[in-house]
Order: C-alpha cells, then sequence, then structure tokens
C-alpha cells in the first residue's frame, strides 16, 4: 500500500516485532509518509492492525525515532513557554523512547550503524536518544540488571533537556563562544533539572540530568564533584562518546578510533571512570576485529590484536607488516 501526507491512518500499525508504532488515527506528515513507503506493510489479524513485513538487518526502524524526534520538538516548543514540567508533558516521549528501545535491542541493532544512519538530523534531538541507547548498551555490556539499563536509557534521553532553554543560535553557533555565551550553556544541568523537579521521575533520572558532566577528579560542572553515582558515570561516559562522534556546528563529526583515545585519555586521567570505559572501548574495537582500516598516513591495514588493558594501542597487519 502507499502511504500520503495528510492521510489517517485507519488502522494500528505495528514493527515486525510486534511493537506498536503508530496508533489508529495518526495523520501523516510528508516525512512520516515517505518513511513507511520504505517498507512493505501487510495486514495481520493477530494483531488487528498492520505490521511491517519485515525486519531490515542493521537498520533502524526510522518510524520510533521519528514519533520521538517530533515530540521532542513539541517538547522544546513547551519549554519555552514554561520553566516546570509535569508528568502529561513527559509521558508520551518518555513511552515512546521505551518502545524505541527494546526494537533496537530486540533486533540487535548496531549502535555504530544507528548513528552513521542518523548522523545528518538535528544534533541535539538525535544526541539526546543516542545518549540513552549507548547508555543503555553500556549496562548490558557491564550486565547490569535489564532495569538499570532500561534506566539508563531514560538518563540519556532526558540528559540535556535543559539545553531546550538555551537561545538555539548559541547552541549551533558555528564559530567560537564568547565567554559569556559559554557561562550560559553550563547553567544546562541546573536547568534540567529544574525543568524535572516536579515530574514522578526516577530520582537518578534527574541525577544524571544535574551531574552528567561532574568528573571524578572534581574538574566537571555545575559543581565539581567528585562523588558521583555509578548509573551517572556511565551516562558521562556515554554523553561523551557521542558528542565526539557527531557533526556540531563549530567541527566535524571524529572518527571512533578518535573518541576511544579520547575516552581512554579520560580515564588515565581521572576524570572517566575506568572501569567503565574499558569495556565500552573494547566493545567498540571489537566491532573492528579484522576489519579492513585506513590509517591518517593513508595506510590500509587490519585489527589482528586488541589488548584489554590499551584498547585504543590495536596490533595491525598490512601486507604482511604488523605495526
Amino acid at each position: 500500500m502507499f502511504f500520503q501526507k495528510g492521510e489517517k491512518l485507519e488502522e494500528d500499525l505495528y514493527s515486525n516485532s510486534g511493537v506498536l508504532l503508530l496508533r489508529k488515527g495518526t495523520f501523516l506528515t510528508e516525512r512520516l509518509a515517505a518513511i513507511l513507503n520504505k517498507y512493505e506493510v501487510i495486514r495481520d489479524p493477530e494483531l488487528d492492525g498492520r505490521r511491517i513485513a519485515t525486519e531490515v538487518p542493521g537498520i533502524f526502524h526510522d518510524l520510533l525515532y521519528e514519533n520521538i524526534y517530533r515530540e521532542m520538538e513539541e517538547l522544546q516548543r513547551v519549554i519555552q513557554m514554561k520553566t516546570t514540567l509535569y508528568d502529561a508533558e513527559v509521558e508520551s516521549m518518555e513511552r515512546n523512547f521505551r518502545k524505541l528501545y527494546k526494537e533496537v535491542f530486540a533486533t540487535r541493532t548496531s549502535i555504530l550503524e544507528l548513528m552513521e544512519h542518523f548522523s545528518a538530523d538535528e544534533y541535539l534531538f538525535k544526541h539526546c536518544i543516542h545518549v540513552g541507547l549507548i547508555a543503555a548498551n553500556i549496562g548490558k555490556i557491564l550486565k547490569l540488571h535489564p532495569e538499570k539499563q532500561s534506566l539508563l536509557a531514560q538518563m540519556g534521553l532526558f540528559h540535556d533537556i535543559g539545553k531546550f532553554t538555551i537561545d538555539p543560535q548559541i547552541l549551533n553557533k558555528p564559530g567560537r563562544l564568547t565567554d559569556e555565551e559559554f557561562a550560559l550553556i553550563k547553567k544546562h544541568p541546573e536547568a534540567g533539572y529544574r525543568l524535572l523537579e516536579k515530574t514522578s521521575l526516577d530520582p537518578m533520572i534527574l541525577k544524571g540530568v544535574l551531574m552528567h558532566h561532574e568528573r571524578l577528579d572534581g574538574s566537571g560542572y555545575p559543581d565539581g564533584r567528585k562523588t558521583i553515582p555509578f548509573l551517572v558515570r556511565i551516562l558521562s561516559v556515554a554523553d561523551t562518546f557521542d558528542a565526539i562522534c557527531s557533526n556540531r556546528a563549530y567541527r566535524r563529526r571524529q572518527p571512533v578510533f578518535f573518541a576511544i583515545d579520547e575516552l581512554m585519555a579520560d580515564a588515565d586521567a581521572g576524570r572517566l571512570d575506568r572501569e567503565i570505559v574499558l569495556p565500552f572501548a573494547n566493545f567498540l574495537m571489537e566491532n573492528y576485529w579484522k576489519q579492513p582500516i585506513t590509517l591518517r598516513n593513508g595506510i590500509k591495514g587490519s585489527i589482528i590484536r586488541i589488548h584489554p588493558l590499551h584498547p585504543n594501542q590495536p596490533v595491525l597487519k598490512s601486507k604482511g607488516t604488523r605495526f
């Protein structure tokens, strides 16, 4: 079937794995219609609606992402008029993100492929979504309880909500920020905490909003804390990684290898938790095991050994030579 802008869905729409994507009566935007037209949609009597016919290996469900993206746009408009949020204003976004999180993990979608797939989207919204998924993935790598993994996903979704209060011209400024502008941006953790403190969100989500820029050596902000909850330390690693690997207004995204180097440097300096960075860095490097890579000097090679304590210093092989 073919979907058109302005059309109203006559039935509920589900993913291939049975996750509700869009409810009956939803009006389709041009982008939603374009997304749906990429897939075969069939009737499913068991679900009393329609579903995406097949999974596309390695590609994320655009539709769930688009749902959350639109809700973030609406939430940003609300925040421009209010200084405090309540449950009714965040619960839909939270609910859809929970579906997204479950779908990503159920289909074993690669986080790196996901980041690549949406690399051109608006940074702040995309960053919040990705940090939630990355943080949950780190929780999985560390074998945390599934409830903790789910909580990490929610922490990532809301961690930068305070930036919704900042003038987009400052957030998206292509040049160097003035001292005054940077001071304003550094207030976003406290602004986010104030926005959410009247909701019934898990208290750890609010701690993540307030403390994700704190560092273990006391060099972070807003309070220069050295005692940071473990889940917030995971959130900080996820936040740092996605920020490095994403396009920003003032610089192009950096390769995963560069991000791993930066994470390891922060761990060695005592800013980030080494017990979190090491397993995550090893996980990332395993994606490149025996895969062809190109070095900065243009030489092509492949990774043949990764040291578990120094994943940012792999052994490479190129034309019969190791280095």
